[in-house]
């Protein structure tokens, strides 16, 4: 029997998915990245299921969180890299193709249900304009999305490392101290899960204020990042609370900086873990307020659409479209 096998391939995780050609789901997978060397291992252990290997793969979509050259990738946060000619012969399938992990979220869009997007910015919709996608979660990963006939053309970025420009004081400050960390400052550096340990990091420097022993123990103990918006969403601790507040206007910002460089009327869509779980923080305002501030062009920036994808698994559902298309 022949299948569609899908991977959405991210620094910490990696999802599988293995459809039937009428559809139906055979197998889905998350499995720790970090556990594996290379790619070649975690797709070796997911195909050696007794599930899996009923079927011949008739088409692959490995889509990656990294730059995609050609027929080969890299992934930005692991030392995987891919080749799709290697993987097609050795793991015997017939096509293989690669991907950046947000032109899979672009396509992933048109899959989404109407309760997976909730709005954050009404603007005025444009229906022919582009769309963008953007994203926080081991990196920041950003993508362009353009009309073609009823489909949509996905370009790929790797807009999340460009140089982070602050907006205010507290932020020049932000950026001078991180300057002395990392050389070069990239948004990814900011809006990203380390991100959010690196602000929390610095505010505790900068206002000089001891930090609360629970959350401290419970970053220690686990996922730091989700610890500290976990104690700012139950209003646990004002520091955590301030890293958050710090984080989502940075993020913001660049949102609107990525907003100004394509215009997109059809939508600007925020993906990737973060924000799905903590989308009380963008529903405040702050978000949207960075996102228009914008000088001259603030009234532009209100016109735009602004919406919040649920579904986590989005880039999954992206990755099998294009591997039932190639």
């Amino acid at each position: 029997m022949k299948a569609y096998l899908a991977a959405d391939i991210g620094g910490t995780k990696t999802l599988f998915q293995l459809v039937t050609e009428q559809g139906e789901l055979v197998v889905e997978q998350e499995l720790v990245s970090a556990d594996f060397a290379s790619f070649d291992l975690i797709l070796q252990h997911f195909l050696q299921q007794k599930s899996v290997q009923d079927y011949s793969l008739e088409s692959a979509c490995f889509a990656v969180a990294g730059p995609v050259t050609g027929r080969d990738a890299y992934v930005t946060n692991l030392p995987w890299q891919l080749n799709a000619d290697s993987l097609a012969s050795k793991f015997t399938i017939s096509r293989v193709h690669l991907c950046n992990d947000f032109e899979a979220v672009g396509y992933g869009i048109s899959a989404l249900k109407e309760d997976e997007i909730v709005t954050l910015q009404q603007g005025e919709v444009i229906a022919d304009s582009p769309r963008a996608v953007i994203g926080a979660g081991t990196g920041l990963g950003q993508a362009l999305l353009f009309p073609k006939g009823n489909d949509w053309q996905v370009v790929p970025t790797e807009g999340g490392h460009v140089n982070f420009a602050p907006t205010n004081s507290i932020q020049i400050l932000l950026l001078e101290h991180l300057i002395e960390r990392f050389g070069q400052v990239s948004y990814e550096h900011i809006v990203s899960g380390v991100g959010i340990v690196t602000l929390y990091e610095f505010l505790r420097a900068y206002k000089q204020v001891d930090e609360l022993p629970e959350l401290r123990q419970a970053m220690i103990d686990g996922d730091p990042a989700a610890a500290i918006s976990q104690f700012a969403a139950e209003k646990q601790c004002n520091l955590a609370s301030q890293t958050m507040a710090l984080f989502v206007e940075i993020y913001g910002s660049q949102a609107g900086n990525l907003a100004l460089n394509v215009i997109p009327r059809a939508g600007l869509y925020l993906a990737g873990g973060i924000v799905g779980k903590n989308i009380e923080f963008f529903q405040n305002g702050a978000f949207i307020k960075a996102f228009n501030a914008k000088g001259k062009m603030q009234e532009l920036a209100g016109k735009i659409p602004v919406y919040v994808i649920l579904q986590p698994k989005v880039g999954l559902l992206g990755a099998q479209l294009l591997a039932q298309r190639t």
